[in-house]
């Protein structure tokens, strides 16, 4: 390390041991690949799943409160004549 605090290779003694990480890194990157097409794949789809859900929600949710208004109303009304 120089005064500034910042790391400079040409100080680092390459006979010490190996960092562990990066040959972690270099070993997940050949096992996986690094293009991530299937990543990008499944969240495109889970994007699209989601993007249903929403707008079955935003379609459905406010016409259910109508329906079941209507039916407690229908119910009630019926009650009222049989009295």
């Amino acid at each position: 390390m120089n005064n500034t605090g910042s790391w400079h290779p040409e100080y680092y003694n390459t006979d010490m041991e190996k960092n562990s990480f990066k040959e972690l890194e270099e070993l997940y990157i050949k096992e996986r690949g690094n293009d991530g097409s299937e990543i990008r794949q499944n969240l495109g789809s889970n994007i699209q799943l989601f993007s249903l859900i929403s707008n079955l929600i935003d379609l459905y949710l406010p016409k259910a409160g109508g329906v079941i208004q209507s039916l407690t109303s229908f119910t009630n009304s019926g009650k009222s004549r049989k009295i």
